[in-house]
C-alpha cells in the first residue's frame, strides 16, 4: 500500500480501516495486517453464517462496527470516532450473477457506497490515503486474448462490472476534487479472482465443488 499512495505504514498517527473485512478478502487481509503489528479497525455488513470471518472467531478481534456503507451519516459517525489514518475499501457487492437479480442494490453498494466513504473520508484531515478496491472485471473485452493493461478502455457488460466502471469514475472525480481542494490521497487497484480457503460464495468453481462432494451430489458446472 505505501508503494500506490506514496504513505508509509509505519509512520501513520491512527488506525487502517478495512471496509468488507468479514468477507472472504476482508478477512484474509485483516489478518495480513495483523501479522504485520498494524492497527486495524473494520467497517462491513454482518458476517454471513458459514464465511471465513465466521469460522475463525473473528468477531471483536479488532474494533469493528457493521454498518452499511450507503449509510452516509452512520459512515460518517464512525470515522469521527476512530479516526483512522487509512482506509482499504473493499466492501462491495462482488458477484455478477447476483447483480443479474439485484442490479439496483449493485450499483447502490458499489457506486454511492464508494462514493459516501470517500465523502465521509473528505471530510476529516486524519485520512492520509484511501486505496479504493475494484475488479480486472472493468476493461472493456474484445476476447482477444491480449493481456490488459491499465490504460484500455473501460467498459462493463454485466451488472456487476459496469457497476465497478462506474465505481473508477467515481474515483477520478474525487481524485480530481481532492487536487483542488485538497484532502486523502485516493488510489483505485483493480483485483483479480482469489482462490483460496474460506471462500464460500455461490456459483464459483472450487467452492461449488467442495459443495457437492460434501453434500454427495452431482457437481453442476458452469
Amino acid at each position: 500500500m505505501s508503494l500506490i499512495v506514496g504513505e508509509s505504514l509505519s509512520n501513520l498517527d491512527g488506525p487502517i480501516l478495512v471496509t468488507g473485512h468479514t468477507g472472504f478478502k476482508g478477512t484474509w487481509l485483516t489478518l495480513l495486517l495483523e501479522n504485520l503489528n498494524l492497527p486495524i479497525i473494520g467497517l462491513s455488513l454482518d458476517p454471513q453464517e458459514d464465511s471465513l470471518y465466521t469460522r475463525l472467531n473473528r468477531k471483536k478481534k479488532i474494533s469493528e462496527e457493521y454498518i452499511d456503507i450507503r449509510d452516509l451519516e452512520g459512515v460518517g459517525d464512525f470515522l469521527r470516532r476512530y479516526r483512522p489514518s487509512a482506509i482499504i475499501h473493499m466492501a462491495a457487492q462482488p458477484l455478477v450473477l447476483e447483480s443479474y437479480r439485484k442490479p439496483r442494490d449493485t450499483f447502490e453498494v458499489n457506486v454511492m457506497g464508494t462514493h459516501t466513504v470517500l465523502e465521509s473520508a473528505f471530510e476529516l484531515d486524519c485520512v492520509k490515503a484511501v486505496l479504493v478496491v475494484t475488479t480486472d472485471k472493468v476493461y472493456r473485452n474484445d476476447n482477444s486474448g491480449e493481456m490488459f493493461i491499465e490504460s484500455d478502455p473501460l467498459k462493463g457488460k454485466d451488472p456487476y462490472s459496469a457497476s465497478k466502471v462506474a465505481t473508477e469514475s467515481v474515483v477520478s472525480a474525487w481524485q480530481q476534487i481532492v487536487k483542488l481542494r485538497g484532502g486523502p490521497k485516493i488510489t483505485a487497484v483493480r483485483a483479480g479472482n482469489v482462490i483460496g480457503g474460506g471462500d464460500w460464495s455461490e456459483n464459483r468453481l472450487l467452492p461449488d465443488i467442495v459443495r457437492a462432494a460434501t453434500e454427495n451430489r452431482v457437481i453442476q458446472l458452469r
